[in-house]
């Protein structure tokens, strides 16, 4: 029996899902268009015309695979917080599931000897995240400043990036990030940065 077809985000879903297996199984070397629309029950020119290149395919599969297990983006969860120290460290948990997504079989995947065009794509996926990120920031303050917790005035975005920045860093080095540890960098290091930045 021939079977049907997907079409629309059913398509998506399997064509995302083919990548992400083929990435773990035989890395980016082994990733094509042939292999994904064989694996995903598509046809190659659907794939074709969509992606400009097998490594874009596995940028959007990683990015697709991080918003399913995040539930969506940092800057979009429903803060329930009641105070800022809270609300920090939600968007913080938050935020580590999507970096343990991007596990060490994909960082090898898509690091490893990247082109000059691969290398761009990198700094455009890590300069969205970035957006998002101090998007996020800017929500978790600008309820502390409505709780008259923080003064007025915008964080700078390095300040806003650093607990960002130091996850990431963990990721890099295959280093876990406790929750005592976070609750350190919290109380020791952001609200100490954060009064000082945003003094009453």
């Amino acid at each position: 029996m021939t079977q049907t077809r997907r079409r629309g985000a059913a398509l998506e879903a399997a064509i995302y899902l083919a990548t992400r297996e083929i990435l773990a199984e035989e890395g980016l070397a082994g990733l094509t268009f042939p292999k994904v629309a064989d694996r995903a029950n598509t046809s190659k020119p659907v794939i074709y015309r969509r992606w400009d290149s097998p490594f874009a395919l596995a940028i959007a599969a990683l990015q697709d695979k991080i918003k399913r297990e995040n539930n969506g983006r940092t800057d979009e969860i429903k803060l329930t917080g009641r105070t800022l120290a809270e609300d920090l460290t939600q968007v913080l948990k938050r935020f580590t599931v999507s970096m343990k997504t991007f596990d060490e079989s994909y960082l090898g995947s898509l690091m490893g000897g990247l082109n000059k065009e691969q290398g761009a794509a990198i700094q455009r996926m890590i300069a969205e995240g970035n957006a998002i990120d101090i998007n996020a920031i800017d929500r978790v303050v600008k309820r502390a400043q409505d709780r008259d917790e923080l003064g007025a005035g915008t964080l700078p975005d390095q300040v806003k990036l650093l607990p960002f920045d130091l996850l990431r860093y963990h990721l890099f080095v295959n280093q876990e990030f406790s929750d005592a540890e976070l609750a350190s960098v919290i109380d020791d290091v952001l609200l100490p940065a954060y009064h000082h930045a945003l003094e009453h």
